[in-house]
């Protein structure tokens, strides 16, 4: 997402690798830092990390990167799949795969489905998603310095 979008002078941390230590030394002596990610939804759990953590003040960006007016946006050339579609992708191939092996190749793989069911129901629930977590870590989702 960063690599398509992102605002001139950011410094991207996946949420796997916001910790104190590395968005302190990114800000270095700022007074503010400015967290936003595509919708706001991981900007806020980044915030819930480094809360108190950090010598500046932390402002999440209302609305995300969707919010922002476009002139202010940087667009790359790279054609990038949003982390959310990456993840309905994922799940909805998980549970298709469960079902046709279920019917076709041993009853018991329709536990694959049940699982991934489970896991959307937690994600619901919990507001977190254990599987974008695990997508954002895949080679394809890391910025090329």
């Amino acid at each position: 997402e960063y690599a398509a979008v992102n605002l001139p002078s950011s410094v991207n941390f996946p949420l796997g690798s916001v910790t104190p230590s590395a968005v302190g030394e990114a800000a270095g002596d700022k007074p503010q830092v400015y967290l936003m990610c595509r919708t706001q939804r991981r900007a806020e759990m980044a915030h819930q990390e480094l809360a108190g953590k950090l010598q500046c003040e932390l402002v999440v960006v209302d609305g995300g990167i969707e919010k922002m007016p476009e002139q202010l946006l940087v667009r790359g050339k790279r054609n990038v799949i949003p982390l959310e579609r990456q993840v309905r992708i994922a799940a909805g191939l998980l549970v298709f795969i469960g079902v046709l092996g279920g019917f076709f190749i041993n009853p018991g793989l329709f536990w694959l489905s049940g699982f991934v069911g489970a896991g959307l129901v937690f994600s619901g629930v919990t507001d977190t998603c254990p599987m974008a977590m695990a997508i954002a870590r895949m080679p394809w989702n890391q910025v090329q310095s």
